[in-house]
């Protein structure tokens, strides 16, 4: 399995999507630190963190969508699927290696954004144009880390399913785009916890203000973890099952 998550790293040496991917992945951060940077008055932690945090719901799962959809495409766009499955590894070991790497490149370009966040909110406070202490900052990062978990797992393994079902990139870019924006709709709705994003987002600003969480917290909090492990357990084998499912290119 090392051999494989391994290999996985290898092959990403030689690709350029990972660094289009990083930056889609900042945008968030590059357009609120703009914003915040050029502008001459006061903003505070709390409006920062809310505007970067939108940006990072909707954009992010676009950033997994493709990630994932690149790593398994790479093999049916190289033409060395035929040579990958017959390394002498299950399949369930090949779909993990992708899925797994995946999973960690997705954690750590938001453990990037959120370390970029950090230094846009140093400067600021330096320059004494922002309102808010470290220990917001701090209750900030937790709250973000838990919304970054439940995005990067859930997503991963349904963006594993799209391009092995379609086996097209341009189709996979285009189902995480939509996915982005319909995750989006649901973080307003009181039983949107249904919805593993939008309960992740719903989540990570309760850290910011607990008003902002559903009126009904507890079996909100419970049904939102019930709906994320579910959904992780059901899309993971779903997606290994379509992966191992036989396909023509193999006949």
């Amino acid at each position: 399995m090392g051999v494989l998550i391994k290999n996985e790293f290898y092959k990403l040496k030689r690709e350029w999507f990972m660094v289009f991917l990083l930056l889609l992945s900042l945008l968030p951060i590059i357009t609120g630190g703009a914003g915040a940077i050029f502008n001459s008055s006061t903003t505070s932690l709390a409006d920062l963190f809310f505007f970067m945090n939108n940006q990072f719901s909707m954009f992010f799962p676009m950033v997994l969508f493709i990630l994932i959809g690149s790593l398994f495409y790479q093999e049916y766009k190289n033409k060395t699927y035929i040579n990958w499955i017959t390394y002498g590894f299950s399949k369930k070991k090949l779909f993990l290696s992708k899925v797994t790497v995946s999973v960690v490149i997705g954690i750590c370009f938001a453990a990037v954004l959120f370390i970029a966040f950090g230094l846009l909110v140093a400067i600021l406070n330096g320059a004494g144009r922002l309102t808010g202490g470290i220990s917001l900052f701090l209750k900030l990062a937790i709250g973000f880390g838990i919304e970054a978990g439940v995005v990067v797992f859930v997503t991963t393994c349904l963006g594993a399913i799209v391009i092995n079902l379609s086996r097209n990139i341009i189709v996979t870019s285009v189902v995480g785009v939509i996915y982005g924006f319909v995750s989006c709709l649901f973080i307003g709705s009181e039983n949107g916890f249904v919805i593993p994003g939008s309960f992740a987002y719903r989540v990570s600003m309760s850290f910011l203000d607990k008003a902002t969480y559903y009126d009904a917290p507890v079996p909100a909090t419970i049904g939102g973890c019930i709906s994320f492990v579910l959904c992780f357990a059901v899309m993971f084998l779903v997606g290994l099952l379509v992966f191992s499912h036989k396909k023509k290119i193999e006949n």
